[in-house]
């Protein structure tokens, strides 16, 4: 882009070249001279839930660092806090100031700038004065649109404090939180009530509020323990004058120091004792406490005929205890559990802990030793008075559709398993009836596995309903066994099929039937079991067998390709995943999709054809070919090899014609680099083809001909992908 400044009130022009500026600008020669400050922030609330913590300082330090960024305020290190009643953030070698920069304004065309005379018009004086500039300032600047007037504003940098006190406000009232409450007589919302606001910039309070809280420079230590006030004066003194009040401010300090009083508690009544250190447990309570303190407690041994999976469930879900094994890895009469508050009578506290566990297992076992009075495929009657959705119907009716659709993966993929497969099928809901299931519901599937054994019922059918919820979360095990897998897979295809056929499709805020990972998973499965089976045959059963159903006015074929589309969008997720690229996964999805595990095989292959030298001229060729049929003709051309008498194009159906004869055998392996080589091949003759036939032949017969021969060469290509959706520039 070149400039032109305008001088006088004549408007005669003098060149100035290329000095013009472009954006912003001035950062140069001014890193380093600026000061740089410190800053401290802490939020004080009541107790947060556990699981909120993650994704709240994820948040913060994402979108604080991006927004500093874009304010051209660097800094060394960001740290960010949280705890049960406290958010926290800390900044060191925050630059004091923005850089002032030069800012380029274009205004209107240099054509309307100037009267016949050569004196400014309206628009330039306008433009001058509205920019705060003599018109002797304005320039022009050429550009791919024409000559335009323009400026150089020069930006005085604002005090780091000022954007500060913009950005953290905003930044946490928009925390994503899954659930907010309102408090007193305010309309604000947020994740709990708000009870204290500590802002200190460089040593000094930088003012502002939130939620009707005015910043100042004080924090409070443990509720209990050090109630008081704490003088904070910037991020570097924050961790340990918290620490001096009982406030542990960091998860992984918070995290080791809850191990470290687990383990002591554990190893005080005997060396033999061993904690279940669940790590999702330990993780939650580290987000419970301030300052952990661990005491040991027991429960009679009366209790030990439960499943040990109900008393952990007992001790884990509804208390936050952690079961206790011993030498032998049996489950020991003993719990920890982890206070916040460390009592002079620790005993009393243990007592108190012991009481109402005590409690949980009585209910457990009421509940445990009514459901042994009914065997579990008694219970299979009572599934059609249970309802799924209410507009999908019973359990007993998705039983049924489960049972019909796990018998078809099971003879396309694991026919050795297909028995196991309905007999797991026609129990796996039946754990739902359960006292215990009700009262721990994260125990289905378990309870349905614990009482098919005991119920006499294979091994392999009590793992398969189990299995069959699996995976329960993202990166959670798969199931084990074939049986496992088809249940698992016809489970999640009839919910997704069900739900989409229902209208009850996902979206960016709500997902209520987890219908995201049951697709990810069902993925992950046929990955997994290296299972070639076609997604889409499935997904049409599953959807016949809903027809019954279906909404007034749906379109069964758009429904259906809905659901294909949500599942090639978890399983492009997988492939990219994979470090191929987005283009190499479209081109190969648009024409596979269906067949998830070929879809990952051709697309991995395909990004290591990518990376090596020739192939946007490999990829190239292919658009040519593409473009001439999209030019001459269909795809539904008869051959006619016997008018192809030119020696190219001989040369090119002869070439085409021995590679569609070995094409099965590479499919058939799946070896798609080996025939991703083979169709690489095919450049040369194709190049020769271009370069010596004409296919716009004045004979339409021969011109019909030569289109289906490219045709027959497309079609070898788009065994892997559709090459022109791949990019070459």
């Amino acid at each position: 882009m070149t400039e032109t400044k305008l001088t006088g009130a004549a408007g005669k022009a003098d060149q100035a070249g290329t000095a013009g500026t472009s954006g912003l600008a001035g950062n140069a020669g001014l890193d380093g001279c600026a000061p740089e400050v410190d800053y401290i922030l802490e939020l004080g609330v009541e107790e947060i839930p556990a699981g909120y913590f993650g994704k709240a300082v994820e948040y913060i330090t994402e979108r604080l660092g991006r927004e500093l960024a874009a304010a051209r305020l660097p800094f060394s290190r960001m740290e960010v806090w949280g705890g049960p009643r406290r958010l926290a953030m800390g900044l060191w070698g925050l630059r004091a100031q923005q850089p002032d920069v030069s800012e380029e304004v274009t205004g209107p065309p240099l054509s309307s700038a100037f009267d016949a005379n050569g004196n400014p018009t309206r628009a330039a004086e306008g433009f001058a004065k509205g920019q705060g500039v003599p018109v002797s300032e304005i320039y022009t600047v050429t550009t791919p649109k024409g000559d335009y007037l323009a400026v150089t504003r020069k930006l005085k940098g604002k005090p780091c404090g000022e954007i500060l006190a913009a950005a953290i406000p905003a930044l946490l009232g928009s925390l994503p939180f899954p659930k907010t409450m309102r408090w007193g007589e305010g309309n604000f919302t947020f994740v709990r009530p708000v009870h204290w606001l500590l802002s200190v910039l460089g040593g000094e309070i930088l003012p502002m509020e939130f939620a009707g809280m005015k910043a100042g420079r004080v924090s409070y230590g443990h509720r209990f323990l050090s109630p008081g006030a704490v003088r904070v004066s910037g991020p570097g003194e924050y961790p340990a004058r918290l620490a001096e009040a009982h406030v542990l401010v960091s998860f992984e300090e918070r995290r080791r120091a809850v191990l470290e009083e687990i383990r002591k508690a554990a190893g005080g009544a005997g060396s033999d004792l061993s904690p279940d250190l669940d790590p999702e447990l330990v993780d939650e309570v580290a987000n419970l406490v301030e300052e952990p303190a661990a005491v040991l407690g027991g429960f009679d041994s009366q209790f030990l005929d439960l499943p040990l999976v109900v008393s952990a469930t007992a001790m884990k879900e509804h208390q936050r205890y952690f079961p206790v094994m011993d030498h032998q890895g049996r489950q020991a009469p003993a719990f920890i559990a982890v206070n916040n508050t460390r009592a002079r009578d620790m005993d009393t506290v243990r007592r108190g802990h012991e009481r109402v566990l005590r409690a949980r297992l009585e209910d457990a076992r009421f509940y445990y030793v009514d459901d042994r009075r009914t065997p579990l495929a008694s219970r299979a009657a009572d599934l059609d008075l249970v309802v799924f959705h209410r507009k999908l119907g019973s359990y007993a009716a998705k039983v049924e559709r489960i049972a019909r659709l796990a018998s078809d993966i099971a003879q396309e993929c694991a026919p050795e398993a297909r028995d196991t497969a309905a007999r797991a099928a026609a129990l796996c809901k039946c754990d739902l009836l359960t006292g215990v299931v009700k009262e721990f519901p994260s125990l289905q599937g378990v309870m349905g596995r614990e009482y098919a054994l005991m119920d006499g019922e294979p091994k392999d059918v009590a793992e398969a309903i189990s299995e069959h919820y699996l995976p329960v979360r993202a990166g959670g095990a798969l199931p084990a066994t074939a049986a496992g897998a088809v249940l698992a897979l016809a489970d999640k295809i009839d919910t997704i099929c069900g739900c989409f056929w229902m209208n009850e499709i996902p979206t960016g805020a709500a997902d209520p039937f987890a219908l995201r990972r049951q697709a990810l998973g069902a993925i992950l499965i046929m990955l997994e079991r290296g299972w070639r089976m076609s997604l889409e045959s499935h997904v049409e059963r599953a959807m016949s067998a809903l027809g019954p159903l279906s909404g007034k006015g749906r379109n069964a074929r758009e429904i259906r390709s809905q659901v294909l589309e949500f599942f090639n969008a978890r399983l492009k997720t997988h492939i990219l995943a994979q470090g191929v690229s987005p283009d190499a996964a479209e081109a190969v999805l648009s024409l596979h999709g269906s067949f998830p595990l070929a879809s990952v095989q051709r697309a991995v292959a395909l990004e290591g054809l990518k990376r090596r030298e020739g192939f946007r001229d490999l990829a190239q060729t292919f658009k040519r070919v593409v473009n001439i049929i999209k030019k001459f003709g269909g795809r539904e051309l008869p051959m006619s090899p016997g008018l192809l008498a030119l020696p190219a194009e001989k040369a090119l159906l002869d070439a085409v014609s021995a590679l569609d004869n070995e094409s099965g055998g590479y499919l058939s392996r799946g070896d798609f680099a080996g025939l991703l080589d083979r169709i690489a091949s095919l450049k040369s003759p194709v190049d020769a083809f271009f370069e010596d036939v004409l296919v716009d032949d004045p004979d339409h017969d021969l011109k019909t001909a030569r289109v289906a021969l490219l045709n027959r060469t497309a079609s070898l290509f788009e065994l892997v992908a559709d090459f022109s959706r791949i990019s070459t520039a």
